[in-house]
């Protein structure tokens, strides 16, 4: 016994059932029942996507529905949009397509019509119908939900959220124009010289690391300070520089003092 509800399938029936000439149309008659009791009401024949909406809407199928058993356009309206229902025999096969005209968006359901309609001499379709059930699902996922749900599924878009510092502006101006504003992100590493952490790169930004800055070895592998291990004196012997503190008292150094001026006459070699 069928578990779907089939109110108004036998009524239909009785109503076309002089007017089918074989299994093709019988397909098309289940096919137009099973959109009328999901809410679709026929406004005619054909494949125009326009909509009048002074056109009757009726639940029976329109005068000449079946002229052409080979190919069956018929129109439908659902919720003020217009659809198009296609059907198209093809080696005993019935292929049936859906279209909403505003969105151009279809959906299809082929049926071998030797496998689904049996002996098309029976009173009434409930029998003729293989598995009438199953047609009746295939029917709602293949043909309506693909149309009638699709729509309503929203796509998320995620979010990433980085670590990344935020970016410094810089102004620019075109040759043409007024200024524009670009961003340039600045790396989280590299930090000023002098400046405070531990990036990478600092101690070859501080030339003087082991003297000023904080601690770690400066970026020359000669220290102008000569500040070594285990070296007090901060100055190279007879270097003529007068570093600014703060520094370990000044050692006192012999005669001639470097910084004073030479005698007249120093750089004469006659003399």
């Amino acid at each position: 016994m069928p578990q779907s509800d089939l109110f108004g399938l036998e009524m239909l029936w009785k109503l076309e059932s002089a007017n089918l000439a074989d299994k093709a149309d019988a397909m098309m008659l289940f096919v137009h029942w099973f959109l009328v009791r999901n809410g679709f009401r026929n406004v005619g024949v054909g494949d125009d996507k326009t909509l009048n909406n002074a056109v009757d809407q009726s639940e029976l199928l329109p005068e000449g529905w079946n002229g052409n058993n080979k190919s069956y356009a018929l129109r439908y309206i659902m919720n003020n949009e217009l659809y198009i229902l296609h059907g198209t025999l093809s080696n005993d096969t019935m292929i049936v397509n859906l279209l909403q005209a505003q969105s151009l968006q279809v959906s299809n359901a082929a049926f071998n019509l030797d496998k689904t309609i049996t002996s098309f001499n029976d009173s009434n379709l409930t029998n003729m119908v293989v598995s009438i059930d199953d047609q009746i699902t295939r029917l709602q996922t293949e043909l309506i939900k693909p149309l009638c749900d699709g729509g309503s599924k929203s796509s998320s878009t995620q979010t990433l959220i980085s670590s990344s510092p935020s970016p410094a502006q810089v102004n620019v101006v075109p040759a043409g124009g007024g200024p524009r504003r670009i961003q340039v992100l600045r790396p989280s590493g590299l930090l000023l010289p002098f400046g405070g952490g531990g990036g990478v790169g600092r101690g070859d930004l501080n030339p003087l690391g082991g003297v000023v800055g904080g601690g770690g070895g400066g970026g020359m592998l000669m220290d102008p300070m000569n500040m070594g291990p285990g070296r007090v004196d901060p100055f190279l012997p007879g270097a003529r520089i007068d570093p600014m503190g703060p520094f370990p008292p000044r050692v006192q150094r012999p005669n001639p003092n470097p910084d004073h001026l030479p005698p007249p006459g120093y750089d004469d070699m006659f003399m």
